[in-house]
This record gives C-alpha cells, structure tokens and sequence, in this order.
C-alpha cells in the first residue's frame, strides 16, 4: 500500500529554529514512525511526500526531510524531478497592456485596473489555472506510482479524485474559541473541516477529546471512519544522551544576571497565545510570591514564541513594570529554546504549570510526565485523558483555584513525589510505534 503525505507544515517550518509547532512534530513524529515500520517489517509499501504548493519545491529543503527521504521506502516528488508547470503571469497582462494602452484607452484602462482590482483579478485566474495544471501532474505521479492513499495537511488539502482521501484533525478550538483565533486562522480552520467533512474517507483526531468534538459538531462525521491516533514523544525527549546540565543553564542565564535551582522553580513552556492562560500563571505567582506564601527563593521560568494576540508583550511589560530591579524578580522570560535545554528546564523544575483553557492534546504534559517532572494542568478538553491520574488538576477559568494548588504542591513536597512517579507510568502509553501501526491498519480498511 502507498501512501502519498502532504508536507507543507514541514516545508514552511525548518524545525531547527525554534518552530517546532504541535503540528509540525505529529506530522514529523508519524512519519517518522511509519517509515521505521517499513524498515523493520521490509515490506515493499513507499511513502512518497509531495505538496500542494509548487513554489515550495524551488527551494532548498528543511533538513530533516532530506533525512526521510534518505530511506528507500521515501520519495519526494517534484523535488529533483521537477514537476514543470508552464509560466503564465504578469508578463503576459504587460503585453496586453502594450497591446491596447494606446493614448486614447491608456488613461480609461488605469481607471478600470485601479477600481476593478483587474490585474490582481488576472493574477488570481492565472494562479488558479496554474495550480490545476499542477494538480493534474501531481494526479499522473500518483497514478503512476500507485498511489491510493493522499494523506492532506493542516495548512494543504485539495481532493484527490479515486483515491481514500485522509486528514488529521487537530482540535476544534477555533471554532469553540474563536476569540482565541487569529480571523486566518479561523479561516483555513473552516475551510479544514468543510474539506474533511466532504471529501475525507478518513479522518485522525489525536484525542478521544477531539473526536467527540468533532462528532457533536456535525453528525456526517459519524459517517466515516474515524482513529484517534494519540501523539508520541519526539526522538529528543526519549534520549538518554544528557550533553547539557543545569549548570549549563545558568551559564546561560548570567546574561540576564539570573539562575535557577533544582526544585525550585515552576515552569511554563509553550507558544505565548491567549488560550493558554499565561495571565492567570504570572498574577497567581506574583500574588503568592509577595504574600510571601512561597518560598522566597522559588522563581517562575517561561519559555516560549511570541505567538499572536501579543500576550507575550503584556506579561513582560507586568514583570518589567512590577520588578524594574533585575536581581529581585522571580520571573525568567525567555523565548523559544531547543529541546536539548528545554529538557533542563524540564528535569529540574519543582513542576511544569499548564492551565490552558483547550488543548487537541497538550505535548508538554505528557514531555514533562515522560521526564518525571510533576505537573499541574486544567481538567478540561483532552488534558486529563492526556494526563491520567498522575497530575492535580485546576479549573482554568479559576483563578483562586490555580493560586491554591500551585501553593498546595509546593507546601506538599510528598505530591510532588508522588504525581513524578505516576507520570513517567502514564506517559509510556503513548508511543509513535504504537501510532504508526494504528493509523497504518487503519488505512488499509479505508
């Protein structure tokens, strides 16, 4: 059986410079997966990779493709073949510009471009047709290569005619919080699931959460066949090699005249966004901190992208205005950091704080639980099914109540202990290798 994967999430993001989204680490983590099942078994099924976006393929590619592609079972298609699609632009618009701007219609055709939008109108229609001829080249590769499955992406989808048509939904929250959302975002997130409701055979949710959402959202979609196909933990948080220590870390922290302690501190890492709840993680310790109802050598690490909403601009702006004097603020706000120091933080934080207010899954709770770091999360959407019995549970949109359980685990060193043991057990049921053989079969029924 060949399956052809749309890579555009992975194309877009290098993954080695700190954009490594929840995205773009199941996509990598499933095939990855996939292609190390093949090797083993040494079957003669091929993975062939390809996107919807033909511009992509005139540039170099992210790295950790090519290490895909390495693998004899892997293809890229249109990579070193280039797929040539015939050009037809804004050259040929100059030409009928030429053509007709003799004075007398010169003047009236600027009017008409300019209230009509006309060269824009001609690009969209040249890009289309474009896309179609490429459509149909990409159809020819896939029937030649026997090609029966087109697995789309999060950012590419487009039907496949007589071909299993599969996707991956991630979560509903844009349509659940859209306020949350950038309007694009909302957007594609629309355009996703009319796609995946029209034209998908199959369809992966990464949380028995989401699929539940996604079948109270619209009863066709109990129509199709539905795998919830959980995520695994990437390479980086299973390996043993430790090349970095805590003293590394405040090596690197000097900069900003800061260090950390093992055990003393809290952690948050993740993309800076309004649904995660970052306000409520910073008032909550700033409350206990100058109430002094925490240790006063306790300190709070938030790790994380810019994101959107510019929530990461507010948080510095109430550490700067609440802590101007560096050497007395228990806040360390760093940005996106790679996962070897990201595993630093991990291990030696006191716990991993995550109250967001929706999640499809929640990596950082089961990459803190695999690292046997205890952790405080919401009891909403997928996060208990993520986390099991082995983490104390908030209500997000509780503010007294996250201010009184991130005080309760510190004063209760015994449940720290305790939620760190439960949760290097619950974390090891979720592994890629179990998930690539789920979704392998369950393409197969399709």
């Amino acid at each position: 059986m060949n399956i052809a994967f749309e890579i555009s999430p992975l194309i877009t993001a290098s993954g080695t410079f700190g954009d490594k989204s929840g995205v773009y680490r199941y996509t990598y983590g499933l095939l990855t997966a996939l292609i190390e099942k093949e090797k083993q078994e040494n079957t003669q099924n091929k993975i062939y990779l390809f996107t919807f976006t033909h511009s992509l393929l005139f540039y170099s590619i992210n790295p950790e493709i090519i290490q895909l592609v390495d693998n004899k079972h892997v293809f890229l298609i249109g990579y070193k073949n280039k797929l040539v699609i015939p050009k037809k632009g804004e050259s040929k618009w100059s030409e009928w510009v030429e053509i007709l701007a003799i004075p007398i219609i010169r003047y009236p055709l600027k009017m008409l471009d300019h209230i009509l939008s006309l060269r824009k109108i001609y690009k969209k229609f040249v890009e289309k047709e474009n896309f179609a001829k490429y459509v149909k080249q990409l159809k020819g590769e896939f029937k030649k290569n026997n090609i029966k499955i087109v697995y789309h992406s999060e950012t590419a989808f487009y039907p496949m005619d007589r071909m299993k048509n599969v996707i991956t939904i991630y979560d509903l929250t844009t349509l659940f919080l859209p306020n949350f959302h950038r309007v694009e975002t909302c957007d594609l997130q629309s355009r996703k699931l009319r796609f995946a409701k029209k034209h998908c055979q199959g369809v992966v949710t990464i949380s028995e959460s989401t699929k539940d959402d996604l079948l109270s959202f619209s009863s066709q979609f109990k129509k199709k066949k539905i795998l919830v196909g959980y995520p695994g933990l990437d390479q980086s948080f299973m390996s043993n090699n430790e090349n970095l220590s805590l003293k590394d870390i405040n090596t690197y922290l000097l900069n900003w005249e800061k260090n950390i302690e093992k055990d003393k501190y809290f952690l948050f890492y993740s993309t800076f966004e309004p649904r995660k709840n970052i306000f409520y993680i910073v008032r909550a310790f700033a409350d206990l901190y100058e109430g002094k109802n925490i240790p006063s050598n306790f300190k709070m690490v938030l790790i994380g992208g810019k994101g959107w909403g510019k929530i990461k601009m507010l948080v510095d702006n109430f550490i700067q205005e609440n802590y101007p004097v560096n050497k007395k603020c228990p806040f360390i706000l760093l940005d996106y950091m790679s996962d070897n120091y990201i595993r630093v933080f991990i291990k030696n934080a006191y716990a991993v704080v995550y109250p967001s207010i929706y999640e499809g899954f929640g990596l950082p709770v089961l990459e803190s639980q695999a690292l046997g770091t205890p952790v405080l999360c919401s009891n909403t959407s997928s996060l208990p099914e993520v986390a099991g019995d082995a983490a104390l549970y908030v209500n997000p949109k509780d503010f007294t109540d996250l201010k009184e359980k991130m005080k309760y685990i510190i004063d209760h060193p015994e449940l720290a202990d305790h939620l760190s043991k439960a949760g290097l057990k619950q974390s090891k049921k979720f592994t890629w290798d179990k998930t690539a053989k789920n979704v392998f079969n369950f393409l197969k029924t399709l």
